[in-house]
């Protein structure tokens, strides 16, 4: 269980191919994240995966083909965003978030307004239910409140710290995102569906 708030950006070194499934080194940096033990949960662009083997300022993880076919891609030199497991006794100064990745969403549009940036995704059409105006969502791990839905589409707005802070800074128009709906809706229509 994470909360959204990222606390570092790090940097795939390495991808190598295990048939369908994946192995990945990311660099970290020490000093913004708290190092977990091998077999902790590490949040990488909302994704929950499990630290498999460390080395110096390195995780290494591996991602199974279910992972890989429902998130967007690993790439080699890409920033990530990094988040470790929340602490029970901790702050959730986002929401909660799984890491399990719902869909994979599209940048439509970027406005800058003053300083913070408004972006307009347009999710995958299953998710549109699960969406709620001034609802929380997680994007790449980050967690972000609606501004609006319309037109099969919805808006966040990004402020400039944490353009810096994560790697929503480097989206275009196109980028695809990884899209965590808010667990509360998740379950309500699992109970809704079985009455």
């Amino acid at each position: 269980m994470f909360t959204g708030i990222i606390q570092s950006i790090g940097l795939i070194k390495k991808i190598e191919s295990l048939k369908k499934d994946a192995l990945i080194t990311i660099a970290y940096k020490p000093n913004q994240i708290k190092v977990g033990s091998l077999g902790e949960s590490i949040s990488v662009n909302g994704v929950c995966l499990t630290i498999q083997k460390k080395q110096k300022n390195q995780f290494i993880f591996h991602v199974s083909e279910e992972t890989l076919n429902r998130t967007i891609a690993f790439t080699e030199k890409s920033l990530v965003n990094l988040e470790s497991a929340l602490l029970y006794n901790g702050k959730v100064g986002g929401h909660f978030v799984t890491g399990h990745i719902d869909g994979i969403g599209k940048i439509t549009s970027i406005k800058n307004t003053s300083q913070c940036w408004i972006l307009e995704i347009e999710p995958p059409k299953k998710l549109l239910k699960f969406i709620a105006e001034k609802g929380s969502i997680a994007i790449n791990g980050v967690s972000l409140t609606v501004n609006s839905i319309k037109n099969n589409r919805f808006k966040v707005n990004i402020i400039p710290f944490t353009l810096k802070e994560t790697n929503l800074g480097n989206l275009i128009k196109g980028s695809e995102i990884n899209i965590e709906i808010d667990l509360i809706a998740r379950y309500l229509e699992n109970i809704i569906k079985r009455k």
